[in-house]
């Protein structure tokens, strides 16, 4: 009879471990969705869903417009853990365009004024006394176009060939010229960090592994942004840990895009 009530009393004792495991494994994941809730922003920039196109941000410092209003410069720098910094390339607000960076460098245009390079250098001083800055006089100069990189790897558009070697010593990472989605503008159509990558819709199999290879990241996928966008720079602006979205992108993409970049 004992041994009886004590199977009954193990196997109820047993569901309520079980229903307590459950409770606590539910609020983990709360806490855990809240916590990317806080690194997350949809946004828009001067009305505009693609905030790509005036933000350049990558795993130690961020670049933007400074011409932007006060409550767009908080919300951006709130968003990033990384210290932000006002600049303009040639007075102009494009510097996700213009720039591609990572932790180890970034490539600007040889358009840049001088006194805006004056003030990068004292910027990324700040931030690392190594840091390099490659400035190329190339004909293509929308490096943020023609440029897909994270820490481990960059990925150049056929254009920039003649530049490859330089834009490797710059970015400190393996640097391969390659086209994808019939589309010489990788930095258009892709947006990657450390984790993973989103290219456009018509990658094929054999260019996404091409991809992940290159980059050293294990999982690359297709995407879109702000409703079918297949120009994932333009409305995605992340790092390893922080991200801004246009304000235009669906939930699917959302999901996608934190998913693979795990942010």
């Amino acid at each position: 009879m004992n041994g009886v009530y004590y199977i009954i009393l193990s196997s109820f004792n047993l569901r309520i471990f079980n229903k307590i495991f459950m409770v606590l494994n539910l609020l983990h994941q709360i806490q855990h969705i809240i916590e990317l809730k806080m690194t997350i922003l949809k946004y828009q920039l001067n009305g505009k869903n693609s905030i790509g196109a005036y933000l350049s941000v990558n795993n130690l410092f961020g670049l933007y417009p400074s011409t932007l209003i006060k409550i767009a410069i908080e919300k951006i720098k709130s968003t990033f853990e990384v210290p932000m910094f006002p600049l303009s390339i040639n007075n102009s607000n494009l510097l996700g365009i213009y720039t591609a960076s990572n932790k180890h460098g970034i490539i600007v245009p040889h358009i840049i004024r001088e006194d805006e390079l004056e003030k990068l250098k004292l910027y990324t001083k700040q931030v690392t006394p190594s840091y390099q800055i490659g400035e190329f006089k190339s004909l293509d100069n929308a490096f943020g176009n023609l440029v897909l990189c994270n820490d481990k790897g960059a990925i150049i558009s056929t254009l920039l060939k003649d530049f490859r070697k330089e834009i490797e010593d710059v970015l400190n990472v393996e640097t391969v010229a390659f086209e994808f989605a019939n589309n010489y503008l990788p930095g258009s159509i892709g947006v990657c960090n450390n984790h993973g990558c989103l290219v456009h819709p018509l990658t094929s199999d054999p260019e996404i592994k091409q991809i992940s290879e290159i980059l050293k990241v294990e999982e690359v996928d297709v995407s879109t942004v702000n409703r079918g966008i297949p120009y994932l720079s333009s409305g995605a602006v992340v790092n390893d840990k922080d991200s801004i979205f246009g304000h235009a992108c669906t939930g699917p993409e959302m999901m996608r895009l934190t998913n693979v970049l795990r942010i």
